[in-house]
C-alpha cells in the first residue's frame, strides 16, 4: 500500500513523523474491527490524541490550543461533542469564533473535505479538551439534567418526591389502627398481623424454592460457540463512578486495562465529582490508556452515584453500557460475553446481571457472612428467578445494558440511593427483560461493622425509596409490568423490608410460642390456622435461609464457608438493625449517600498474588 493509498483521515500523519508502515497496519486493523482508522491510531497508542490534532493543525495551517477557550452556553452538549464544533464566547480583539475537535470517523472526514486552510476564525482542540470546556460552560444545566430537575426529569416518577398524600394517609391509618388494636388485644393483633403478612412471606419462600430447583446453565467459558468476531463487537461504554477512592485507584486502572476488548471499541469513563479534589489530583498524576477518559461531574445535589451515571449516559458512545465500582475486578472477558449475549438475543433483552463475588473472605467473620450472602444471591437466587422469567433487584455493579434502553426510561433516578434496584424494574416496566450473565466480578466486603452497617442501611433505605416511588400509581404499575412481575417486585421489595424489620419480633414470638406450648396446642380454629401457617412458613423459611447460601457456596467452590452457616440467624439480626436505621434515615436523611470506604481488604481468595 503506497502512502497515497492510506485513508485520508490518517494519511497526513506520515508527513509528521509517523512511519507509513505502522499507519498501514493501523488501517488494516481498523478495517478488520469495523472502526475508523483515526480511532484505531489513537486508541492503539500509535499516536497520542494531542499529537494527532496538532498534526491536523499543521496540515491545514490552523492554530491549536491544549485547552479549549471559553465556550458559549446552551445547545445539545452531547450532539456538539459528537460533531466536534462549538461556538466560542466572544472576546474583544479575538477573531476566534469556533473551537473544533472533529471526532474520528465521519465528522473528521467532513472537516478535512471542507479544506479549512488557514482560517483564523477557528482553533483546533482535542475532543477531550472540548468535552471539558463544554461541561464547564454548561455545568448548571448538566447538573440539573443529571439530577432529573429538568422538564423531562420532573415528569418522571422519582424518589425525589417521596410518598404521596394517599400513601402517607394509609400508613398513618394502619399505624394508628395497629396501635389501638395492640392496646385492646395484643395477642389477637399479633395473630392478625401474622396472617395478613403470610402471603408476602409465602411468596418470598416460594421464590427461593423455585430458584433452588432451577438447574445452573452450562459453563459458557468452556465453549467457544459464544465468541463473536471482533468486527461485529459494538462500542462499549464503561462507567466507573468514584469518590474518594485513591486507595484502590491503581488496582482499578489495572482491572480496566486488563479488559479483553478491542481498545478502539472501548469508551471508559471515570466519573469524578467536581468537589473531589483529592481524586482529581490522583488521576491527573497517572497516565491513563487512550481509551479511558476522566469526566468531571458538575457539582450539584444530590451527590449520588446515579447522578454521575446520568452524566456518563448523556455522553456515552457505546451501543452497550456497563458499570463497575471502584473496587471491582471483573473477569477480563466479561464484556465480550455480554456483547455476544446481546447480539444473539431479541431486542427485548435490555440488561444482563453478572455474578458479584466477595474476594476478601479471609478478613474475618463479617466478610465471610457477606460472601455467603452474595453466593446465595448471585449464584442461586437471581439466576433462578431470571431463568423463570421473573425480574430481580439488580446489584449495583456489573450490570450490562443496551444504551438506548437506558435512555428510553430517562436513565437513573438520581435521588434513589439504591439506584440499581430501581433502574432494573424501570426497564421491566418499559417492556424489557433481564438475564443472567455467568461471569464473575470480584468485590470487596467491608471489614468493619460500622462500614457494613452504613452500607446496608443505605441499601435498605433505597429499597424503601424504590417501593414507594413505584407504588405512586399502582394501577399504572400493574398495567406496565403485568401481574406476575408486579407481585414478584412486591415480594422482593416489600417482603425484604417487612422480613428484615420484623425478623427479631417474629423469631422471639416463635420461640415463646414453642416454649409455652401454644403453637403446638391451639385452642381455637383461628389459632389452629395461625399455628399451621406459622409452622409451614417458619420451616420452609429456615430451610431456604440455609439452603440458598449453602448451594451458592458449593457452586462457587467455597464450601469452607459452610462453617459460618449456623451463625446466619445472628447475622440477620444485624441486617434487621440496619433496616430500622434505614427507616429512621428515610425520615430525616432521605437522600444522604452513606459512602463505603474501599481499599481496606487484607486478603484475597481468587486473585493471584503478584509475581
Amino acid at each position: 500500500m503506497a502512502e497515497a493509498d492510506l485513508p485520508v483521515e490518517i494519511a497526513f500523519l506520515a508527513s509528521h513523523g509517523v512511519p507509513p508502515a505502522e499507519l498501514r497496519q493501523a488501517a488494516l486493523a481498523a478495517s478488520r474491527l469495523g472502526v475508523s482508522p483515526a480511532r484505531q491510531v489513537i486508541a492503539s497508542g500509535l499516536v497520542g490524541e494531542e499529537a494527532f490534532y496538532r498534526s491536523l493543525t499543521h496540515e491545514f495551517e490552523l492554530s491549536f490550543s491544549s485547552e479549549a477557550p471559553s465556550l458559549l452556553r446552551g445547545g445539545d452538549v452531547s450532539a456538539i461533542m459528537r460533531e466536534g464544533v462549538a461556538r466560542v464566547a466572544h472576546e474583544p480583539g479575538s477573531s476566534t469564533r469556533f473551537a473544533c475537535a472533529p471526532p474520528a470517523g465521519r465528522p473528521l472526514r467532513r472537516f478535512m473535505a471542507g479544506r479549512p486552510q488557514g482560517r483564523d476564525d477557528l482553533v483546533i482542540v482535542t475532543p477531550s479538551a472540548l468535552a471539558r470546556a463544554l461541561r464547564a460552560s454548561n455545568a448548571r444545566m448538566l447538573a440539573r439534567r443529571a439530577a432529573g430537575l429538568d422538564e423531562p426529569g420532573m415528569a418522571r416518577f422519582s424518589a425525589r418526591t417521596g410518598s404521596s398524600i394517599s400513601q402517607k394517609g394509609l400508613v398513618l391509618l394502619m399505624v394508628g389502627l395497629l396501635a389501638a388494636l395492640t392496646t385492646l388485644a395484643p395477642v389477637g393483633t399479633l395473630m392478625g398481623v401474622a396472617l395478613a403478612l403470610g402471603p408476602v412471606f409465602f411468596g418470598a419462600v416460594v421464590l427461593r424454592l423455585a430458584s433452588l430447583m432451577e438447574k445452573p446453565p452450562a459453563n459458557l467459558w468452556r465453549e467457544h460457540r459464544w465468541r463473536v468476531d471482533e468486527g461485529r463487537l459494538p462500542v462499549y461504554t464503561v462507567a466507573v463512578p468514584l469518590f474518594g477512592e485513591e486507595a484502590v485507584l491503581d488496582k482499578l486502572i489495572g482491572a480496566l486495562s486488563a479488559l479483553d476488548y478491542p481498545p478502539s471499541k472501548l469508551d471508559v469513563r471515570i466519573l469524578v465529582e467536581e468537589v473531589d479534589h483529592g481524586m482529581r489530583r490522583a488521576l491527573a498524576a497517572r497516565r491513563l490508556p487512550p481509551f479511558m477518559q476522566v469526566v468531571i461531574v458538575p457539582r450539584g445535589a444530590p451527590r449520588t452515584k446515579p447522578r454521575a451515571l446520568n452524566v456518563a449516559l448523556a455522553e456515552a458512545q457505546g451501543e452497550l453500557f456497563t458499570i463497575f465500582d471502584a473496587e471491582d475486578v471483573p473477569d477480563p472477558q466479561q464484556l465480550r460475553l455480554a456483547a455476544a449475549r446481546f447480539l444473539r438475543a431479541e431486542a427485548d433483552l435490555v440488561c444482563l446481571q453478572a455474578r458479584l463475588v466477595i474476594d476478601n473472605t479471609g478478613d474475618g467473620w463479617l466478610a465471610s457472612f457477606f460472601a455467603l450472602e452474595y453466593a446465595g444471591l448471585f449464584d442461586v437466587f437471581n439466576p433462578g428467578l431470571l431463568r423463570c422469567g421473573l425480574p430481580i433487584m439488580l446489584g449495583g455493579t456489573s450490570n450490562h445494558f443496551r444504551t438506548e434502553a437506558l435512555r428510553k426510561v430517562g436513565g437513573w433516578d438520581a435521588w434513589n440511593v439504591t439506584e440499581d434496584a430501581d433502574i432494573g424494574f424501570r426497564l421491566v416496566r418499559a417492556g424489557g427483560r433481564i438475564a443472567d450473565l455467568p461471569s464473575a466480578t470480584l468485590e470487596e466486603a467491608p471489614r468493619f461493622l460500622q462500614s457494613w452497617m452504613k452500607q446496608r442501611t443505605r441499601w435498605l433505605k433505597g429499597y424503601l425509596q424504590t417501593l414507594i416511588s413505584h407504588l405512586l400509581a399502582p394501577h399504572r404499575l400493574l398495567r406496565e409490568a403485568g401481574l406476575v412481575a408486579t407481585l414478584t417486585f412486591l415480594v422482593l421489595a416489600l417482603g425484604t423490608l417487612l422480613g428484615t424489620l420484623g425478623y427479631p419480633f417474629f423469631a422471639l414470638g416463635f420461640i415463646l410460642a414453642v416454649l409455652n406450648g401454644s403453637l403446638l396446642n391451639p385452642d381455637s380454629p383461628l389459632e389452629l390456622l395461625l399455628s399451621a401457617t406459622t409452622l409451614t412458613l417458619t420451616g420452609a423459611g429456615i430451610g431456604v435461609v440455609f439452603l440458598v447460601p449453602a448451594l451458592g457456596a458449593w457452586r462457587r467452590g467455597a464450601v469452607d464457608l459452610w462453617r459460618w452457616l449456623p451463625g446466619l440467624p445472628l447475622y440477620y439480626l444485624l441486617v434487621s438493625l440496619a433496616a430500622w436505621l434505614a427507616l429512621i434515615e428515610y425520615c430525616n436523611r432521605r437522600f444522604v449517600w452513606n459512602k463505603t470506604e474501599h481499599g481496606l481488604a487484607r486478603s484475597s481468595r481468587y486473585r493471584k498474588p503478584p509475581e
